[in-house]
């Protein structure tokens, strides 16, 4: 409630370098919240289907959590750590089977994709597609 109250403080700021510095400070993603609040949140959108007019800034954020939250579970599932993600080869089989898999449950792009999981190029990512459905 007191991080509301600011918020709420800052729309009433009328010096526009004031108003400029309490944004940034607050404009923290798409939702005022920790964490746990976060992640409680992003459950419940988990099964919502999105307006259409929903968009811009927060609904990428709150896409890019979505996928996050796909990663760590793979991860675990799989018993690999952040580490292996550059430890390991840019085309290793489990991270190709992660991609894969990302890209059939999600709306998730091939650069952010490749990023993720140190995959290199986004091109890898339609590799490791097309050799899917070849085999």
């Amino acid at each position: 409630m007191r991080k509301y109250a600011e918020y709420l403080a800052l729309q009433e700021e009328a010096n526009p370098r004031k108003k400029a510095q309490l944004e940034k400070r607050y404009d923290q993603g798409w939702v005022i919240g920790d964490k746990a609040f976060k992640n409680k949140l992003a459950k419940d959108f988990k099964d919502m289907e999105i307006a259409e007019d929903w968009g811009g800034e927060e609904l990428r954020q709150l896409n890019e959590y979505r996928w996050e939250q796909i990663v760590i579970a793979g991860l675990k599932q799989l018993g690999k750590t952040e580490k292996d993600i550059f430890k390991d080869r840019k085309l290793a089989p489990w991270k190709a089977r992660l991609a894969v898999q990302l890209r059939k449950i999600t709306s998730a792009g091939n650069p952010w994709i490749a990023s993720r999981l140190n995959m290199g190029h986004p091109s890898n990512i339609s590799w490791c597609l097309s050799q899917t459905r070849k085999s």
